[in-house]
């Protein structure tokens, strides 16, 4: 018995030292905004939402690192999404639906483990996406439908070396007696020099019930920033059979958020993008960006094939900084579908929405 609570004193004064070299951060976003939108149901009639807000999704996180020694340090991250509108979590039942990992950090780059973002996304978020991805489901299908933004059991490693940084993932799908149903993997590379930066990335889903249907994405992006301007451009190929894309690009309520595809029909998108942002003082902040996507075999589960669509969205944003933590800001953004593509918005073929908020961040 007494050699028993030696080892747990002995046990104790270990986990002290290693916390007096642990740092844990508390941190987050709250975002919310004030929305007009012009077609909200199947009706086509116009609506005003208090929602999350239209440049972060609200969050709420914690983050730390241990030193090991030797350059090499322990990493954690637990990131909670809520609806700042109403309190709720952003994905029912999951805490933290954003992100939950754990790995280790050095001159050799990182690796992590558990639910991340995929390293697409990452790309597109950090760097090249005009909106660090929009928060309206209106204006941000493109960039988060192309990436599938985040998935579980995830094993990442992202490195960064001189003007090059990389991104590598394997998801697993954990399907017994099948190593690839449910899985995903990704890639990324992207070069920076001066304001110049182009990136790449690939990506690809297996449906979990049938390995012949995968989501396919490939990407092409590049940057400049000149100035207090910056320029972005970029393009998408998407091949998908698994049926998932028309629910990520689907408007919330239209058709097919609701129903999905079909799988084993094979969607095909050619996408684009353009955008600028431009500081013109200190506390004002202006963006513009356009997406447009031209689609092929456009399904809906309830509707069957439906062709060939296409769709864009005009977007601008002027935020005012009150301080480093606290943001103001106004957006407009004009959404048009065509063809197939009018499963994808709600009511009419176009949608207008304007909207301002408020973000703050701790």
């Amino acid at each position: 018995m007494k050699k028993y609570s030696l080892l747990l004193v002995a046990a104790g004064l270990a986990s002290s030292g290693a916390m007096a070299q642990t740092s844990v951060t508390i941190y987050g976003i709250v975002d919310t905004s004030l929305r007009y939108i012009s077609s909200d149901n199947a009706a086509g009639q116009k609506n005003f939402v208090v929602t999350n807000g239209a440049i972060s999704n609200s969050r709420l996180g914690f983050k730390g690192t241990e030193d090991l020694g030797g350059g090499l340090k322990a990493i954690f991250r637990l990131e909670n999404g809520f609806n700042s509108d109403n309190g709720s979590m952003s994905s029912s039942g999951v805490l933290f639906s954003r992100q939950s990992y754990v790995g280790l950090t050095g001159s050799f780059g990182s690796i992590t483990l558990g639910r991340q973002q995929t390293p697409l996304f990452d790309l597109m978020a950090d760097h090249f996406d005009p909106l660090t991805v929009g928060n309206y489901d209106q204006n941000a299908w493109m960039p988060a439908g192309a990436t599938l933004i985040r998935n579980s059991n995830m094993i990442k490693y992202y490195g960064t070396f001189g003007g090059f940084a990389g991104g590598l993932s394997y998801a697993a799908g954990e399907k017994a007696g099948s190593i690839k149903q449910g899985s995903q993997i990704g890639a990324t590379g992207q070069y920076t020099i001066g304001g110049f930066s182009v990136g790449a990335g690939y990506q690809q889903t297996v449906s979990p019930t049938n390995t012949d249907w995968k989501d396919t994405t490939y990407n092409l992006s590049a940057s400049y920033a000149f100035g207090a301007a910056k320029v972005f451009g970029g393009y998408y190929r998407i091949k998908d059979s698994t049926g998932t894309t028309p629910a990520y690009f689907g408007v919330s309520g239209s058709a097919a958020s609701i129903n999905g595809g079909i799988g084993g029909v094979q969607r095909q998108d050619n996408a684009y993008f353009l955008g600028a942002t431009f500081q013109a003082t200190p506390a004002w902040s202006l963006t513009a960006a356009g997406y447009y996507d031209k689609s092929k075999n456009v399904t809906v589960a309830s509707l069957g094939n439906l062709g060939d669509g296409s769709r864009y969205a005009l977007v601008g944003v002027a935020e005012y900084a009150l301080s480093k933590r606290t943001q103001v800001y106004g957006t407009v953004d004009y959404n048009k579908a065509k063809d197939a593509a009018l499963s994808e918005l709600v009511g009419k073929d176009s949608v207008t929405g304007v909207g301002v908020g408020i973000r703050h961040i701790f």
